[in-house]
């Protein structure tokens, strides 16, 4: 009888006081452990008294959510301050753009998600060069490369070409920067080109340059993306 009597107050004091300590007499959690801790087995979190936490799935980490809030498992590629996502994309055909036209250049596009709930900030870095369409003394063009989001344009930058006396036709490349705050969604990203003055071309292969060694790349529209979680 003494036993229960005493087993009973026992349990009473740990409900009242609310806190269990493990080697230490002033607890400052419902649970303080001092000491080192090990799990053999699954770890949940974010349960209530009756139903199970969740154990998380391979791959991802416990994240904190702030005080008073269960943490979750998270992947790393969406937690706050990390890069989600690295796009690159570059020309992969030549196009003919005509005075006045404006076309997309072949192969600078892409499609990425915004997941629910998040928000991601993209940062876009291109280079582009147009070409006058002839190799010829006393050519020079002008024009604007275009950065389009879901076909509205958010970012632009001059482009041209010069007469470099014995060198003929002399692209000036151009690179330009943008960023841009998203929410949750599904977003096309594309470069356009639009010629002012002059036939041009972008995505040029320069067999007519003198000395060209066959170097496909050099004069082809690049785009990267880095997408950052919020």
């Amino acid at each position: 009888m003494k036993k229960l009597i005493l087993l009973i107050g026992m349990l009473s004091t740990i409900c009242l006081k609310a806190q269990v300590g493990i080697n230490t007499n002033a607890p400052q959690k419902t649970l303080h452990v001092n000491g080192s801790l090990e799990i053999t087995n699954e770890l949940n979190v974010g349960g209530t008294a009756t139903t199970a936490g969740d154990a998380g799935s391979s791959g991802q980490v416990l994240t904190s959510n702030g005080s008073n809030a269960a943490p979750s498992w998270q992947y790393l590629s969406t937690v706050s301050g990390t890069i989600a996502d690295i796009r690159y994309v570059q020309g992969n055909a030549t196009r003919t753009v005509n005075k006045a036209a404006t076309v997309d250049v072949p192969g600078v596009t892409v499609t990425m998600t915004v997941p629910a709930g998040k928000t991601q900030t993209f940062l876009f870095t291109i280079t582009g060069y147009a070409s006058n369409q002839t190799v010829a003394a006393g050519a020079a063009t002008q024009g604007v490369f275009t950065l389009l989001q879901n076909g509205t344009k958010i970012s632009s930058a001059y482009a041209s070409s010069i007469d470099g006396g014995d060198l003929v036709n002399v692209p000036v490349p151009v690179t330009f920067l943008k960023s841009v705050t998203l929410s949750a969604g599904t977003y096309t990203f594309k470069v356009q080109y639009t010629a002012w003055e002059g036939n041009q071309i972008v995505n040029s292969i320069p067999t007519a340059y003198g000395g060209y060694n066959g170097d496909t790349e050099a004069m082809l529209t690049k785009m990267q993306v880095l997408v950052y979680n919020n």
